[in-house]
């Protein structure tokens, strides 16, 4: 899953391994670089690492030319890393050596003043990759990426002050009530609705919102497009594969807190995927699937900020035990699935059927331009 940060370069060569990466924190930039900089904060946001022994005196933030000794976790295995601290500048600038028996890599962190925000800077280098290092960038990139994505997550967690699901309502919820609104009463249904169905058409790559009043019938209510999905027609079989699930779905949680603006939790794996994957005898399902802000996504949903502004919004004032979703390959209303999908599991004939009694009763969906804002 991609977020709003940018891979700006990776070059994975038979010579060095390298790669770079920008992320924006929602913190001034002094308090950023003094928490990186103090390495004994290391454990809180790289999960790998248990230990850090400064092997100078100084508390805090260091001084080029200082040492550390971390215990680090290589698969079950614990190994000694040796850091220096190589360069520093204050709110500006922090470069370290990693060195163990197997590899040696510079990291540099650079901060940048963004408004009141930060923009990070960071860049890897492995100079002395080793075999292991070598053979995993050529071949398994992608885990190098996903594990970088984690810390910064971890690193965000541990800087950003911790939004709430009612502050975010105090801070969106009056201009989505004066967007939505008018949606609702010209479909009839009084806000907030008794229950709300979203329906997303993976092929149609759009977000359909329908709801229901008191004791009424189900009402088209707005369009949303997907701007970033990946994977293709076919359920969600084990993490990684970067598919959108298939299916109906409970919405877990509202997460105020969102790499991706806000995000919405899918109730994936359902009893039925859980089932499946029993019969079929897969683990690892994955989970963490989300429909978020921005543009861009994989295994999740991308729906734009405001658009998911509305979604939170929406879906909290409904309460979430009265919100479901369904996910389908395409929209069985008017089509069915493409000769690609020949292929796949028996079960999902079953699955299938089900998913073509949940839209088969819909009132149809506007087909003009989404009455959302998607961007």
């Amino acid at each position: 899953m991609k977020g709003p940060s940018e891979i700006v370069k990776e070059s994975w060569s038979l010579g060095d391994v390298e790669f770079e990466r920008t992320e924006s924190f929602r913190v001034p930039v002094a308090r950023l670089f003094g928490y990186v900089a103090d390495l004994r904060n290391l454990p809180s946001w790289r999960q790998e690492i248990r230990k850090v022994t400064c092997l100078s005196s100084r508390k805090g933030a260091g001084v080029p030319g200082d040492s550390f000794v971390l215990d680090v976790l290589q698969g079950d295995s614990p190994v000694e890393v040796r850091v220096e601290i190589r360069a520093l500048e204050k709110n500006r600038l922090l470069e370290l050596e990693i060195s163990s028996s197997s590899y040696q890599a510079i990291e540099l962190y650079r901060f940048k003043e963004d408004g009141g925000n930060t923009r990070l800077e960071f860049s890897f280098k492995a100079t002395r990759p080793g075999f292991l290092v070598r053979t995993l960038a050529l071949f398994a990139g992608s885990a190098f990426r996903e594990d970088l994505e984690k810390k910064l997550a971890s690193l965000r967690f541990a800087v950003e002050e911790r939004e709430s699901v009612s502050s975010r309502l105090r801070q969106y919820g009056a201009a989505v009530h004066e967007r939505l609104c008018p949606a609702f009463e010209e479909a009839r249904v009084s806000y907030p609705p008794a229950s709300v169905l979203l329906v997303g058409l993976k092929q149609e790559r759009v977000l359909d919102i329908y709801a229901r009043g008191s004791g009424g019938e189900l009402a088209f209510i707005r369009r949303y497009p997907v701007l970033g999905a990946s994977g293709t027609a076919g359920p969600k079989l084990r993490e990684g594969d970067c598919q959108v699930p298939e299916g109906v779905y409970t919405i877990d949680e509202l997460n105020p807190n969102s790499r991706f603006h806000l995000s919405l939790r899918v109730g994936y794996p359902n009893v039925f995927d859980r089932a499946r994957a029993k019969e079929d005898g897969r683990s690892g399902l994955g989970g963490d699937i989300m429909i978020h802000g921005g543009s861009s996504s994989e295994g999740c949903l991308a729906i734009g900020d405001k658009a998911v502004e509305e979604l939170f919004v929406l879906v909290a004032d409904c309460g979430l035990v009265n919100a479901r979703l369904v996910l389908s390959p395409v929209d069985f209303r008017k089509r069915e699935l493409p000769l690609s999908c020949w292929n796949l599991a028996a079960w999902t004939e079953e699955l299938y059927d089900s998913i073509r009694i949940e839209l088969a009763d819909l009132p149809e969906a506007e087909t003009g331009p989404s009455g959302g804002l998607g961007a």
